[in-house]
């Protein structure tokens, strides 16, 4: 057998046995010292600091949409975008969050950074996608499972990065608007510069809505409007030769309904945000050392200042101030983030990297009006070394051991908490088949310890504070491969996540319908994912990407047949995307989502775990343009049809997507 017949083979036998395991892995070739993108705060971003990986990770984990792919979604919030990666959803909770799932995951295993600083809340570990805007440029990142242990302390399924636009030469400009049914309106307008030694970027977004409607009926969900707007600035300078300063500053802030689950009736919650706001800046430098280039050194300090308003009244409460006594949370989030590596680079084909990371956070919040505010602490830290050898021909082994800790010097009104640690350790193992074909194999292990609103919320009477929660600890196994043409491109990859002492809400047993975050039990997710796309001609893309997994809980008898919460047992979203540089452009896409178990309060569910079964159902979007092009001008009118058929899904127990919506707009690109 020729070689071209061969690797023909290997792809071949990779897609239609993702469970085969084949005694080789994935490539790199020598190593170059990183490049780095001109408008990026360098922090724990392996692939784009000189502290990280500086060879791109195979693309079977890692899926990069750039600003033109970005500009067909007509995005208000990066929310709107999520669901474009393969193996991702998202999915809006009881408390109006939308969180992202990453391999049937929790959300509190991604991690998500806003030009390499962690947009996480330490509070409660996760962020809310819906109140991230799409301002200023973007492009959007999304790596699966575990690369690299300097990826940062809880990134076990996965992280999204959320970068600058690509960066032009003087003076650029973006403005879209958009609008559609329901008050929607969205406004975004985005520039760029060169001053001097400079390159300054910066945009502002109006992101609103009066509601949405149910699937099926067009009725008006109740109190589902959002009112939102932001502001962002960025600047990056070169420094001696291959250095570079970049500086960014960005300020959001809401006013958001939370939808009521239907099924509860009056025992839903019934809350709305009448303040959400966020301030985050941030700092980063990466300087060389030495003349010779063989030493690097990469900081970063960042700043982030969040406070949030909940008012569980109900529609009789909110419309009047809030007085002495009754419930209403007010949160206020203070948080540090600093990171700082050193690098060596050993010849050509040895890079060693040590880095240390530091987040400091204080959460103050008081639950009731007139009552004294309750202090949190915590402090996150982690040192990891990290190591890069090209040790024969086409064949590169990635290495990282670490150590992460956690503390709580104060804890409110709840007990006192000893520090916590555990340990990290990461293999990865590349090879280059041929220059079109890689392939790789990786093992993991990392823990996530609890956030500080696992171990003391009561979340306004739903849950039962647990300060003896422990850090819920993932092993995992993942194996892939790669394969491009001149005209299409196919990833796959075979999973397997095992997490011990998983963090669950658990429903109690003494008849007061709360719950409590226990360490459940072990949790097992095998899965399979595909991507592919084809180009047959210029502007044309086809692109299909399906995941299929299979997760489970530890029973008492010691087999995975427990069900696992909100993890669906597939997950594909097929597009068609004409986007010629001028005349007509369309995007069809439909996103399917499989069926899977969600939590069910009522106490009807004919699960004993109350556990309730939801079946898969499909959404279908639909976007027609016309882009008229002049002299590096271009001005583009659109269409958009989401979930054109008005399909019913459903993102937990109760809680319905929204419906059918139509919109239309303007861009203006010079």
């Amino acid at each position: 057998m020729n070689p071209r017949d061969r690797h023909a083979l290997l792809t071949l036998a990779w897609v239609l046995l993702p469970g085969t395991v084949f005694p080789v892995f994935a490539a790199s070739s020598a190593l170059p010292h990183a490049e780095t993108d001109s408008s990026t705060l360098h922090v724990v971003l392996p692939d784009l600091v000189v502290s990280s990986e500086s060879a791109a990770p195979p693309p079977a984990g890692r899926t990069l949409l750039d600003s033109g792919r970005l500009t067909m979604e007509d995005a208000g919030t990066v929310a709107d975008l999520g669901a474009l990666f393969p193996s991702t959803r998202v999915s809006v909770n009881s408390r109006g969050e939308e969180v992202l799932m990453i391999r049937g995951a929790p959300e509190r295993n991604v991690q998500t950074f806003l030009d390499g600083i962690p947009l996480n809340l330490p509070w409660d570990e996760r962020v809310d996608l819906g109140t991230v805007p799409v301002t200023g440029g973007m492009r959007l990142e999304v790596r699966r499972g575990l690369a690299s242990l300097l990826e940062g302390p809880g990134a076990l399924a996965g992280s999204v990065r959320i970068l600058p636009a690509e960066s032009g030469i003087g003076r650029t400009a973006h403005t879209l608007a958009v609008l559609g049914q329901n008050g929607l309106t969205r406004l975004n307008s985005s520039g760029g510069d060169d001053l001097g030694s400079w390159r300054v970027q910066g945009g502002v977004s109006w992101n609103n809505r009066d509601y949405w409607t149910l699937p099926g009926s067009g009725s008006e969900r109740f109190n589902s409007d959002r009112d939102q707007y932001a502001f962002l600035a960025r600047a990056g300078r070169p420094l001696a030769g291959t250095g570079r300063l970049n500086l960014l500053l960005t300020r959001w802030h809401e006013v958001k309904g939370v939808p009521p689950e239907l099924h509860l009736g009056n025992d839903a919650r019934f809350w709305r945000y009448p303040l959400r706001e966020r301030t985050l800046g941030g700092m980063s430098l990466q300087l060389p050392l030495s003349a010779d280039g063989d030493w690097d050194l990469s900081a970063m300090l960042a700043v982030d200042d969040f406070q949030q308003k909940t008012d569980p009244r109900g529609p009789d409460g909110w419309d009047r101030p809030p007085a002495d006594g009754e419930d209403f949370e007010h949160d206020k989030d203070w948080t540090r983030h600093a990171m700082l590596g050193v690098t060596h680079w050993a010849g050509d084909r040895l890079r060693l990297t040590l880095q240390g990371n530091l987040r400091a956070t204080r959460h103050r919040e008081t639950l009731v009006v007139g009552e004294d505010w309750l202090t949190y602490t915590q402090l996150l830290s982690a040192v990891v070394f990290s190591s890069q050898w090209q040790f024969a021909p086409g064949w590169t082994a990635r290495t990282g051991a670490g150590w992460d800790r956690a503390a709580t010097p104060r804890t409110g009104d709840k007990p006192d908490r000893d520090p916590e640690s555990a340990e990290a350790v990461n293999l990865r193992l590349e090879k280059q088949l041929t220059p079109d074909t890689g392939v790789y194999a990786t093992a993991s292990r990392r823990s996530r310890f609890p956030s500080l609103r696992e171990l003391f919320s009561g979340a306004l009477g739903k849950f039962l504070p647990n300060p003896d929660l422990h850090p819920e600890r993932q092993d995992l196994l993942e194996t892939g491969i790669t394969k491009r043409g001149r005209t299409w491109d196919l990833a796959s990859a075979v999973f397997l996540q095992d997490t011990e002492g998983g963090i669950e809400k658990e429903k109690l047993t003494d008849g007061s319908g709360r719950f409590m975050r226990v360490n459940r039990t072990d949790i097992r997710v095998p899965g399979w994912e595909i991507t592919g796309s084809l180009r047959p001609r210029p502007g044309l893309i086809l692109a299909l990407q399906h995941t299929m997994m299979r997760a489970r809980v530890r029973a008492e008898d010691g087999s995975f047949s427990g069900r696992a919460e909100d993890r669906p047992d597939h997950l594909s979203l097929a597009s068609v995307r004409w986007n010629p540089p001028a005349g007509f452009n369309a995007l069809v896409e439909a996103r399917l989502t499989g069926s899977r178990w969600s939590a069910d309060a009522s106490g009807e569910s004919a699960a004993t775990d109350d556990l309730k079964h939801l079946t898969a159902a499909a959404a279908w979007n639909l976007r027609l343009g016309w882009r008229w092009q002049r002299e590096g001008r271009s001005v583009e009118a659109h269409l958009r049809i989401e979930n054109l058929f008005d399909a019913g899904i459903l993102a937990q127990t109760g809680l319905p997507e929204p419906g059918r919506l139509v919109m239309g707009g303007l861009s203006l690109d010079i």
